[in-house]
């Protein structure tokens, strides 16, 4: 990250630019994507103003801060910074979720002829449709032994909602409650 320090009525010494690039550095452990930095530091009368302007790859990030103390300035100015690029990263990651949530949903969106072909040979052959009254899962249970199948659908009388119970391989049986 190349960081430009610019002082306007203060004298810049090096104590104060290794402070600043200490506490910007961190930031580029937060967001990797920074790829200009600019410290504008100024004095009037009593106040000390910092300002940290981020630019990375579409957007810029401004903090202004000041405080009679300049040390105190660039901490408020910098941690105000690294809350709005945790914010912008927390957009991006959900925005980068959703993209792949609509990836799985829709894995042929777009799909070319011989993903369609490939669709085609794996078809639904059998469709089974059937009505059950209302059970318990120990009933469902009862009922997967003397049936002798992987697994049964049920609608479970003490939620209503629909559930699955499969034997498992180590001779217990598991049970999805779905959430939807």
């Amino acid at each position: 990250m190349d960081i430009n320090i610019t002082g306007r009525n203060i004298e810049l010494d090096d104590t104060l630019k290794d402070y600043i690039h200490k506490r910007l550095d961190k930031l580029e452990r937060v967001y990797r994507r920074i790829y200009k930095c600019e410290v504008i530091l100024e004095e009037e009368k009593i106040r000390k103003n910092a300002e940290i302007i981020l630019y990375l790859k579409r957007t810029r990030v401004v903090a202004k801060e000041s405080s009679p103390d300049i040390y105190a300035s660039i901490d408020n100015a910098s941690e105000n910074v690294k809350k709005q690029v945790r914010r912008l990263n927390g957009r991006l990651n959900s925005r980068r979720r959703k993209a792949m949530l609509g990836r799985i949903m829709n894995p042929f969106g777009g799909a070319s002829d011989a993903v369609i072909k490939q669709q085609e040979t794996g078809r639904i052959m059998k469709t089974s449709t059937f009505a059950s009254k209302p059970m318990l899962a120990e009933e469902a249970k009862l009922e997967l032994d003397v049936m002798d199948q992987a697994f049964i659908v049920f609608k479970n009388a003490d939620t209503g909602e629909v559930n699955v119970i499969y034997k498992r391989g180590d001779g217990n049986y598991g049970l999805v409650e779905p959430t939807f």
